[in-house]
């Protein structure tokens, strides 16, 4: 489910309320229109708007207006207040309520959002797409002593929490929070679309799958190349653009044909070099060439491919140290250590600590199947 606010107004409900029964420039059909809830006195306005007759409405907006004017008759203030709200609850498509429960639904958001019983609100289904959705219509003041206004402060996340307790009572699809989508905003363009679909924007679709790739990579100290097959795994490709010495300079994501770049989706996090330093995605400059070959594949392959890159580490013992870069894949690196420092312990009656080191000229390579004769002297920059 989705839930949506559109900017509160001032002013009269005339125009949201004709919108959701099916008047003022909307294509809705008035048969795939019902009234799902409402605390007005007006009757049911549908009824006359079907025999074409629009007093009914009319009279309801009235209603709803006219909380306002006692408000101003009896509180002296001259601060403009917007008290029109109006919200929209949607489904997925193949999803659906019974009316029934759409009236538990919207009352429980209406109750989640602070508003109560004295506030107008009505509340209308409309089902002529392939997604059923609600839109609700409500009156910020509370028509009681005081006319106090029902507090707007923190209500997208009144929204988000809410959605997820009608979700879990009717089991309905999971959206996606705020915060499984890095904060990423929704425009208002994109809610609209989404709501025509029911699909999650593409925004915040990349963004779980960029995120969910990059945090894993990092907690398994993975690489890029890592982070390209998990990924890929996704369905997400990327490209890389490309500095005069070419090496990766920037990095723009793809996913089902659409494009976006790091610093479009999260700049503060995902464009190539906040990957590569804020977020410790190990890269060697030498390995540009296999990294470009794996992010042209575009299997559903992930990190099992064999892709022969070098990986430095250092193996010291008190001043010793001993500078060496595997040729190898990264699942076989693990085993050639504990090999290594089995033959140093062998050779020198020590143990050595091995620890991942930087890309440098002074490494001794070390290649599989090849045999390790280990300098007793201590390697060390020239």
């Amino acid at each position: 489910m989705i839930g949506k606010i559109f900017p509160k107004s001032s002013g009269s409900f005339e125009g949201r309320i004709k919108y959701i029964f099916g008047l003022s420039k909307h294509d809705h059909a008035i048969s795939k229109i019902a009234l799902i809830d409402s605390n007005s006195v007006t009757p049911n306005p549908l009824p006359a708007i079907q025999a074409g007759d629009e007093s009914v409405v009319e009279a309801m907006v009235e209603e709803f207006d006219s909380v306002e004017k006692m408000r101003a008759m009896t509180i002296d203030s001259d601060k403009k207040i917007k008290p029109v709200f109006h919200a929209m609850l949607s489904l997925r498509p193949g999803e659906s309520l019974t009316h029934d429960q759409w009236q538990q639904a919207v009352r429980r958001y209406m109750s989640d959002l602070g508003f109560v019983e004295s506030c107008k609100y009505v509340a209308v289904l409309h089902e002529d797409t392939d997604h059923q959705h609600v839109h609700i219509v409500a009156n910020r003041i509370r028509l009681e002593d005081g006319f106090r206004m029902v507090k707007d402060s923190e209500e997208r996340t009144k929204t988000v929490d809410s959605v997820t307790r009608i979700e879990d009572t009717f089991g309905l699809v999971k959206s996606l929070k705020p915060s499984e989508t890095w904060g990423i905003e929704i425009s208002h363009a994109e809610m609209t679309a989404a709501s025509k679909t029911g699909d999650i924007p593409f925004k915040n679709k990349m963004i779980v799958k960029v995120a969910g790739a990059m945090e894993k990579t990092m907690s398994m100290d993975g690489d890029m190349f890592m982070f390209v097959g998990l990924l890929r795994r996704q369905g997400v490709y990327i490209q890389l653009t490309m500095d005069d010495n070419g090496q990766p300079k920037g990095i723009v994501y793809e996913l089902d044909g659409k494009k976006i770049s790091g610093r479009q989706l999260k700049r503060s996090r995902l464009t190539w070099q906040k990957l590569i330093t804020q977020e410790g995605i190990h890269y060697d400059p030498e390995t540009i060439s296999d990294l470009e070959t794996e992010i042209a594949r575009r299997d559903e392959g992930g990190t099992e491919a064999v892709v022969v890159r070098y990986r430095y580490y250092i193996f010291t013992y008190r001043r010793r140290k001993l500078f060496i870069k595997f040729k190898s894949k990264e699942e076989d690196v693990a085993e050639l250590i504990m090999i290594i420092i089995a033959l140093l312990l062998a050779l020198f009656g020590v143990k050595f600590q091995a620890n991942p080191g930087q890309p440098a000229s002074w490494y001794q390579e070390y290649k599989p199947n090849e045999e390790f004769k280990p300098q007793e002297e201590e390697l060390s920059p020239a």
